[in-house]
């Protein structure tokens, strides 16, 4: 472990509520969610904020993706999604669909033109075109596995968009993994006691990571569609809320509820640093196309760290 802990490069003020999700668009502009319902983009060169919208009023931002460089995909927690198209001078509204309401579970994009998003039924995933708003399928797990509970995040599963996997981690401990083809579970593990507060997975290096309420991060593989878990690391203090893969397979950050960012190399779980700033919880994660760490936090600040480049 790092003895001494590193600084942040920059941090970025500004924001008037806790943030709650970061993404971004790529190396100049970066997305952030705020617990008020807020969507900003912020300028990297500048590090000033461009655009500022109330996407959902008096709720949560959970998620917020870029299609392309003129859409936007967001999600508030009392289950609205909503699609934008950016011009220069203005964000406009072109289509919004109900999911699960005041649930805490993501959305997430497979692919450009498709939406996976929980159900308000428990433990369903509802799959939608993105062009028209309209359900192509829905994926509810039979009796056989089980009460899963509700969903708690939805992954892609695959590097080759074709295979169309992805995967789901339930409020049971379980991480499942889907075939949308077939509609049907492939498999499923059941790698925490208690629900998947976070989980990644990079196809490039076939490993995912997840975290629970407890100190574990724990690391599982898919090999021919099964899932198998790898090994953990036991960190000093409980809960994680969000853990993300660099690009390059080589790094993991987590985002911890005592208001620390850790980072593990991902071939063994070595612990590499703590990242030791923000003074409340942290949120989430997300890392640039040149491997910046942006870190979002309770405390209404987003820290920007360089950091084994």
């Amino acid at each position: 472990m790092s003895r001494s802990t590193p600084d942040p490069i920059y941090v970025l003020r500004g924001t008037d509520s806790p943030v709650a999700y970061l993404k971004f668009i790529d190396i100049d502009n970066l997305l952030s969610g705020s617990y008020n319902g807020t969507i900003y983009i912020w300028c990297m060169d500048s590090k000033r904020i461009k655009y500022k919208i109330s996407a959902h009023p008096d709720t949560s931002v959970l998620y917020c993706e870029c299609i392309d460089k003129s859409c936007v995909i967001t999600q508030g927690r009392s289950g609205v999604i909503k699609k934008w198209m950016i011009t220069e001078s203005e964000w406009k509204e072109t289509g919004t669909l109900q999911c699960l309401e005041m649930g805490f579970c993501r959305c997430c994009i497979i692919n450009n033109r498709t939406l996976a998003a929980p159900s308000s039924i428990t433990s369903e995933v509802i799959v939608y075109d993105l062009d028209t708003l309209k359900v192509i399928s829905q994926l509810s797990p039979d009796s056989s596995n089980g009460k899963l509970g509700m969903c708690m995040n939805i992954k892609n599963g695959d590097g080759n968009i074709d295979e169309r996997r992805i995967l789901i981690g339930y409020e049971d401990g379980s991480i499942a993994l889907w075939d949308l083809r077939n509609k049907k579970i492939v498999d499923k593990l059941k790698v925490h006691h208690d629900s998947v507060m976070c989980l990644d997975y990079s196809p490039d290096i076939n490993k995912g990571f997840s975290g629970s309420v407890n100190e574990e991060i724990k690391s599982w593989t898919i090999c021919e569609n099964k899932l198998s878990e790898l090994s953990s690391v036991q960190t000093t203090n409980d809960g994680f809320n969000d853990v993300i893969i660099r690009s390059d397979g080589k790094i993991l950050a987590t985002a911890g509820w005592d208001g620390n960012i850790r980072v593990f190399g991902t071939k063994r779980l070595k612990p590499l640093a703590v990242l030791d700033y923000h003074k409340e919880s942290v949120q989430c994660l997300t890392f640039s196309e040149d491997n910046i760490l942006a870190c979002g936090s309770k405390d209404t600040l987003i820290s920007l760290w360089n950091i084994y480049n």
